[in-house]
């Protein structure tokens, strides 16, 4: 039995079949339709015809707040034509489908492959955090996908860090961008050369050097973040993905990081509990994997 996958990106709409073991196979990929929704459906009808006779369910995964229980299209700055629409709903009847659709938020997907066959799978309360040019999370509470009242939970961006006056963007934790620090790393070490981020943690000898500091100063805050979400949800377990996760060096700096939070106050250290803190397992074919892992957990 096989799930078609589709992750819609800004510029690329990725595919592909995945069985029911999370093995993923026929990837491909084509141009996301931004001009109208006219082409958007078109294309994307088109994809799911070539399919539909061959898969049990298809897992679609979007930018924006996705409402996943109706197909509903909240609000997405990506493909501003998409709000307000019952996308799974609409898609269904454009390609005539039989079998059941599933619409999520492209992060949460790459969550729910992680809770399925990943780094958090067996975790009833548990929590991904996504480094890249923000940051992102996703909840589990209680083994479930947590979207909350409206759904926007897990966007820790908008976390206050800092409560004095006066109250500015700076106060909050929108300034964790992963790619900005590696940019800054890299000039202090007058690294220009792609890949920018592998060569950056090559060159990084020295803890004590800029780039360290610049370095320590955004895992602190990511750590400041996390353990924010700690002291409220009392987590088992947080994995961190986007492509700085897979730097051991920054691994550890939030794991210290973390830690230290705790130690601020004796209470502090006898009361939280700290979650274990790794990295994910899946890296680009995350979204695609947890797009359909619903289905095929529900069967």
């Amino acid at each position: 039995m096989q799930y078609l996958a589709i992750d819609v990106g800004g510029t690329t709409t990725k595919y592909g079949l995945v069985s029911a073991t999370g093995v993923l196979s026929q990837q491909g990929e084509q141009p996301t339709m931004r001009a109208s929704l006219a082409d958007f459906m078109a294309s994307l009808t088109g994809l799911i015809r070539l399919h539909k006779a061959h898969v049990a369910g298809i897992g679609l995964a979007l930018p924006g707040v996705i409402d996943s229980q109706q197909g509903l299209v909240k609000a997405s700055a990506t493909l501003p034509f998409l709000e307000g629409l019952v996308l799974g709903t609409q898609l269904t009847t454009a390609a005539d489908l039989t079998v059941p659709i599933l619409i999520e938020n492209d992060g949460n997907a790459a969550a729910l492959a992680e809770h399925w066959r990943g780094n958090l799978a067996g975790t009833m309360n548990s929590a991904m955090v996504v480094l890249g040019t923000g940051v992102g999370a996703s909840l589990f509470l209680n083994g479930q996908l947590y979207h909350g009242s409206h759904y926007v939970a897990g966007e820790p961006s908008f976390m206050v860090t800092n409560g004095l006056n006066p109250i500015t963007r700076e106060q909050t934790a929108a300034g964790l961008s992963a790619v900005a620090t590696i940019n800054a790393m890299a000039d202090a070490l007058g690294v220009h050369e792609e890949p920018i981020g592998q060569r950056v943690f090559q060159a990084l000898t020295d803890n004590t050097s800029e780039a360290a500091v610049i370095l320590r100063t955004f895992t602190r805050g990511v750590a400041a973040m996390i353990y924010n979400m700690q002291t409220v949800l009392d987590l088992e377990k947080v994995i961190i993905g986007g492509g700085i996760s897979a730097q051991p060096w920054v691994i550890k700096e939030i794991r210290d990081g973390i830690e230290a939070y705790q130690q601020v106050t004796s209470l502090s250290a006898r009361t939280i509990r700290l979650p274990v803190v790794e990295p994910a397992k899946y890296r680009n074919a995350a979204n695609l994997i947890g797009a359909v892992a619903p289905l095929v957990v529900r069967g």
